[in-house]
């Protein structure tokens, strides 16, 4: 898969099309899941693909505050309660988003509190802890949507229709993110370079996450790269987890393009980076 290129490009979609999906397409969608790493190999995940009567059935009880999102299709995960499932989870379901947006078909991640009684309302009998929620179909076209910049620039007898294109989100920048030996050191570029890291962290900086926080921060360390997350009272220990596994896949997919495989480990690394309070460390791997 060109996760370069994918990364680049993909959005999260919220406004879908009333158009299904393709048996063939989500064969293709399964056969990549089946093959596909994991961040946790010893966990068990069970995926589950239900239509739109998803919407109706969790209209008042998931999405970001309690609004669902309308799609045709959504992939309900469900796992082994283990350490770490959240995030492997988190892990899978976005490789898996990444892969269906190579296919043509966006997706979006759907928010939930009790999972248990969700899996209620959608008749789910299982042991397994419902893990994550993906809306998935086809973006509506926009294009004919006009957009102005203020009412008064209403005017139907225009020739010509400025159309105001959404704001893209600011990115923080490699030395906002990515410290060298310890915290604070700003990294140079050049040296991430030498290490063969630049990339990894230039398309990882991409990675969406809750509330667009871009919670994460970096320490290299020669071999090791070191991840952090900042602590957010507004965000939930499952959003802190799902964000941890999105930038994993994202770091981890470009080195393993362009390098060597490398491997996430959720123990602490015995060094002190002297790391403040407000961030904790959550992983590192050896590069």
């Amino acid at each position: 898969m060109k996760y370069k290129e994918i990364i680049s490009e993909i959005k999260s979609i919220r406004d879908y099309k009333d158009k299904e999906v393709s048996r063939e397409l989500f064969d293709e969608l399964k056969q990549y899941y089946d093959q596909a790493q994991r961040l946790v190999d010893n966990i068990e995940i069970e995926v589950i693909r239900k239509n739109h009567t998803v919407y109706e059935q969790l209209k008042d009880s998931a999405g970001y505050n309690n609004k669902m999102i309308k799609a045709p299709h959504y992939l309900i995960f469900l796992s082994e309660e283990k350490d770490y499932y959240i995030e492997n989870v988190g892990y899978v379901a976005q490789d898996i988003i990444l892969k269906a947006w190579s296919l043509g078909i966006g997706s979006c991640w759907i928010t939930f509190e009790d999972g248990e009684a969700i899996k209620k309302k959608l008749q789910i009998d299982s042991d397994k802890k419902l893990a994550a929620i993906i809306a998935m179909g086809y973006e509506v076209d926009h294009k004919n949507k006009v957009l102005y910049e203020n009412v008064s620039d209403y005017n139907p007898s225009k020739a010509d229709v400025k159309v105001i294109e959404d704001n893209t989100s600011e990115r923080l920048g490699i030395r906002d993110i990515v410290f060298m030996k310890k915290w604070g050191e700003k990294a140079d570029p050049d040296e991430l370079v030498n290490f063969g890291l630049l990339e990894g962290f230039t398309y990882g900086r991409l990675a969406p996450s809750a509330r667009n926080r871009q919670p994460w921060r970096f320490i290299v360390d020669d071999g090791t790269v070191v991840l952090t997350l900042k602590k957010d009272s507004y965000v939930s220990q499952y959003e802190e987890k799902i964000d941890s596994a999105v930038i994993m896949l994202y770091f981890k997919a470009i080195i393993e393009s362009t390098l060597y495989n490398i491997k996430w480990n959720f123990t602490k690394p015995k060094k002190d980076y002297q790391v403040p309070d407000d961030y904790k460390i959550v992983a590192y791997c050896i590069v």
